[in-house]
């Protein structure tokens, strides 16, 4: 079967298996189905190799307004280990246990930690995320500067911790569901959340659940075995107008869109100040429109996705 790839827009919700990467998902993707020539394909929101769940994929035109999925909310599943503390912040790192005694000596009741710890870390709290990470200091990512021994230091940031609700509690292992904003970091959390009691805690399992409502129920699974690869894409596609529809919309009328086509602006008083549109054309979307900089009163192209 061979992929017709001007008809390949939209969106992926994939169910990444554990020990793979997000470019690994992705690099299987760009060669779907038998096609003649490689996919345009990127993804919203990086997960580690220890972690599995939902990674939004786009294909296509699709990947022109991935940048505008970076920063939804996220909500995981996570099985924190208390008594030890690992460099990468994780189950991959190396792990350095406490003596059983000690472990024993900060042990916790369920009502305990929820009542006196997790109220610590909810809300905007500050975070630096971990030196393992795909950050970039200085153009080069942190990751790599760890890995060669190099010292350098993080810089703390806000984030936003919306719920932690305890799934599981069974000392000293306690499964959390995590609710948060853009940019957090849910092995720093569960670091620093072992700091706070006592003993040190990691990472041991970690799951993406939901990305801004979309659920890792209608995902469909990718494991090592790429066993996808012979699926019909489009029944796996999302449309660009489904994954935005909670967005504005503005219906352009011919005069309007060859306006606004070659980077022009045009009069349109009806946009509220600051806002993103998705603007459609005959019916169908044609790009994000924003209120002009230069010029009050008018708008323009934010980003052009389709001619």
């Amino acid at each position: 079967m061979f992929v017709k790839h001007h008809d390949m827009r939209g969106f992926l919700l994939v169910d990444k298996g554990k020990g793979l990467t997000s470019f690994d998902v992705v690099f299987k993707i760009r060669k779907w189905g038998g096609a003649t020539q490689l996919l345009r394909v990127g993804h919203a929101g990086t997960l580690d190799p220890l972690a599995t769940g939902l990674l939004i994929v786009a294909v296509g035109e699709a990947t022109k307004v991935l940048e505008y999925l970076i920063g939804f909310d996220k909500e995981y599943e996570v099985k924190a280990h208390f008594g030890a503390v690992s460099d990468t912040f994780d189950a991959e790192g190396k792990i350095t246990y406490l003596d059983v005694k000690q472990v024993e000596k900060f042990k916790m009741t369920k009502k305990s930690f929820e009542q006196l710890i997790l109220p610590k870390f909810l809300g905007v709290i500050d975070q630096v995320p971990p030196k393992f990470s795909a950050l970039k200091i200085k153009g080069r990512r942190a990751m790599d500067m760890a890995r060669d021994g190099e010292k350098f230091e993080m810089k703390s940031r806000k984030v936003n911790i919306y719920d932690l609700i305890i799934k599981k509690f069974e000392w000293p292992e306690v499964v959390l569901r995590v609710k948060c904003g853009s940019g957090t970091y849910i092995r720093s959390l569960v670091h620093d959340i072992g700091q706070v009691v006592g003993c040190g805690a990691y990472v041991k399992e970690l799951r993406r659940m939901s990305i801004d409502g979309f659920d890792l129920s209608d995902a469909m699974v990718v494991d090592k075995d790429f066993s996808f690869v012979n699926k019909n894409i489009e029944q796996y596609l999302i449309p660009i107008e489904k994954m935005f529809e909670h967005w504005p919309k503005i219906e352009l009328s011919d005069g309007e869109y060859r306006g606004l086509k070659d980077g022009g602006s045009i009069l349109y008083k009806k946009s509220d100040h600051g806002a993103i549109y998705l603007a459609y054309y005959k019916g169908k979307i044609v790009g994000l429109i924003e209120k002009s900089v230069q010029f009050p009163g008018y708008i323009n192209f934010r980003k052009q996705i389709f001619d």
